[in-house]
């Protein structure tokens, strides 16, 4: 079975919608790792993509900000908007009924099995499903060896990572919406559960309607240009 893994997609429908486009004919279900929240506002957008038929997720970090601001009636706090921009403010007074309650319908992580083979869901790490990192050049992979399932599928950092290490698969497919190793690009995964294959993609997008925004709404935050075009 071929399945799709996709993660942080930060409310870029663009890049959303050029992955799809790939994965809609060469795989039967796709996995979604957490962060449909922040950086850019098209969240929306990007849930209208969603197909409730072949895509299952789990909840990211700056999903998780968002619900607990609904939840008290706050906005972002001036570090977290220092740090990300205005995206999660504006999505927090724009996102609709059926859009919110798709978000608080997300888990913390999930436990799956296709073909005999159990992968387990995490946007950060087992040991913390929101902020834990493990990133390319992560050293401690023995802290995997009590983690149940075979593949074990991970996001929140915005970089591929494949490693097979003592009878576990840990997989990160990189960013949908905001890929930090290069630009231009839209990072996706592809995992054959029967042969144990990884292909690591990139698909293109374009970028302006997200250029646009960021300049209008984020003036003084370049990064959230220059990470699209560095």
């Amino acid at each position: 079975m071929k399945i799709g893994l996709i993660s942080d997609i930060h409310g870029n429908s663009l890049a959303l919608e050029a992955v799809l486009a790939v994965l809609i004919d060469e795989v039967e279900q796709i996995l979604f790792l957490g962060d449909l929240c922040g950086y850019y506002p098209f969240v929306d957008e990007c849930i209208s993509l969603w197909d409730d038929n072949r895509m299952v997720g789990v909840r990211g970090n700056h999903d998780q900000v968002f619900l607990d601001c609904l939840h008290s009636g706050t906005r972002p706090s001036a570090e977290y908007e220092a740090k990300f921009g205005s995206a999660l403010r504006r999505t927090l007074q724009d996102l609709s009924s059926p859009s919110v309650s798709f978000l608080r319908s997300l888990p913390l992580s999930r436990t799956l099995t296709h073909n005999g083979v159990t992968l387990t869901l995490y946007h950060g790490s087992p040991w913390n499903p929101l902020e834990g990192r493990v990133y390319p050049d992560y050293d401690n992979w023995d802290r995997f060896g009590d983690v149940p399932g075979e593949v074990i599928l991970l996001g929140h950092t915005h970089y591929q990572v494949v490693k097979n290490y003592r009878g576990k698969l840990i997989i990160n497919p990189g960013s949908v919406g905001q890929p930090r190793d290069r630009s231009g690009e839209a990072c996706f995964a592809i995992l054959d559960t029967t042969s144990g294959s990884v292909q690591q993609r990139r698909v293109p997008f374009d970028p302006r309607r997200l250029i646009e925004d960021a300049r209008e709404h984020d003036p003084n935050f370049s990064y959230l240009v220059e990470v699209l075009t560095r």
